[in-house]
């Protein structure tokens, strides 16, 4: 469903046609695993970009994200025997993992994210409501929802999607290729290829009006197009808890982005005015 994403000619011969998708502004690369039969119901490992294993799922993520600093990333794994779009909500870091195809059995380290305690808790910040309307509200017949409660099933599907939450926390302030969005699509093992290519493409359409929404000049937290004393009443305000910043405005205000807005954002917005 997202072959037509990649850049490999061995993987995609058609050609890459991910670039500046759709006309919308952003390159789309996908990488994924292969497997013999593609049409499997028990795949095992599989081989290509990436395998159902733990350490050649760290070990390549890390290496494919120092290549193209991506500011989204989706997950997909295969999920329920059914014509399910679930996006999960909640990752893990956890020890209690199902054990993969290949010794060693189990993620080395163990929990995966060594500078957090074990069961550490992060969330997708895909728009995934906005994704279940669009494709709940098409003629794909599929049931896409939300897994708000749950998790993606201590497995390397949740390993996965793990790591793209994790590094999007890591890098959401980043002054060179921050990451602002990530999360996981478990799609349903009924699904047809076509049918999960248009609900991807749904999918990654509506993360890409989410990311619209981070564009942003550095001062101008209230989007006027001017950097006034205005956009410093609104950073106060938030400091005092009178209204919350989010999105663009959030990184606007947040001049020195180190993830806190305080006084010091203040000084810099003043700095810009005069």
């Amino acid at each position: 469903m997202i072959r037509h994403f990649s850049q490999d000619i061995n993987l995609n011969p058609d050609g890459w046609q991910g670039e500046d998708w759709q006309g919308l502004g952003y390159d789309i690369i996908s990488f994924f695993p292969e497997f013999d039969p593609a049409d499997c119901s028990s795949c095992g490992q599989g081989y290509g970009n990436f395998e159902v294993d733990y350490q050649d799922t760290s070990v390549d993520f890390w290496g494919i994200i120092d290549e193209i600093n991506p500011s989204t990333i989706i997950t997909f794994s295969k999920g329920f025997i059914d014509l399910s779009w679930e996006l999960e909500y909640n990752f893990y870091n956890r020890t209690n993992w199902y054990a993969d195809y290949a010794t060693p059995f189990f993620p080395t380290p163990n929990p995966p994210d060594s500078d957090e305690p074990i069961n550490f808790l992060r969330n997708s910040t895909l728009p995934m409501q906005g994704i279940v309307d669009e494709i709940n509200a098409s003629d794909l017949g599929l049931n896409s929802y939300i897994d708000i409660n749950g998790d993606p099933g201590h497995f390397v599907s949740e390993f996965m999607g793990y790591h793209g939450v994790w590094y999007r926390d890591l890098y959401q302030f980043d002054n060179q290729n921050p990451c602002y969005l990530a999360g996981h699509v478990h799609v349903g093992g009924l699904i047809d290829w076509d049918t999960a290519k248009q609900a991807a493409e749904i999918t990654i359409a509506k993360v890409i009006e989410a990311l619209d929404e981070y564009t942003y000049v550095p001062g101008d937290v209230n989007d006027d197009e001017n950097i006034d004393v205005l956009d410093i009443v609104v950073v106060i305000s938030h400091i005092l808890g009178q209204l919350t910043l989010d999105g663009g405005s959030f990184y606007a205000a947040d001049m020195n982005s180190d993830g806190v807005i305080n006084i010091q954002d203040i000084i810099l917005i003043i700095n810009l005015i005069l």
